[in-house]
């Protein structure tokens, strides 16, 4: 192996454990998993290819972007960790930050896209609320888009 793709396999493998690997990574895509009836990715390879083509084309877009904000919102977790020196943020926090980007980024797609991927938020935090609550959080009832 060349040394051009020794890097790149070193920066797949720290990627991996970044966002599929670690606990906190596990939990959110098995939240995610769980909540959206749909196999979670296991790696960056997969989830641009395999994971992705199995998403009907019209679907993929919001896939990829709900897949986006999670990464994003996990790896800003991450970094106030190491850089901030914070407490790590728990699987909820990151959940409601990914759905924040989500709601961002709408802006990129056609308006009943919009639509569609707003429920879907607001369906996952319900979930996450729920998990939350019946593990004894109390928590607010609603969430409003």
């Amino acid at each position: 192996m060349d040394a051009p793709n020794v890097v790149f396999a070193a920066q797949r493998r720290a990627s991996n454990i970044y966002f599929f690997d670690c606990h906190l990574a596990c939990l959110i895509w098995n939240v995610v998993s769980i909540s959206f009836d749909i196999q979670p990715p296991s790696s960056i390879t997969n989830l641009f290819g395999p994971w992705l083509r199995g998403f009907s084309l019209k679907l993929r877009g919001q896939v990829l972007i709900g897949a986006a904000a999670l990464c994003w919102a996990l790896w800003l977790s991450k970094t106030d960790v190491v850089f901030q020196r914070s407490v790590p943020n728990s699987f909820a926090l990151v959940i409601f930050k990914g759905t924040f980007w989500i709601r961002s980024w709408l802006i990129l797609f056609k308006k009943e896209e919009r639509n569609s991927l707003k429920k879907e938020c607001q369906s996952l935090e319900i979930i996450v609320m729920e998990v939350l609550n019946k593990a004894g959080w109390n928590l607010p009832r609603r969430i409003k888009c």
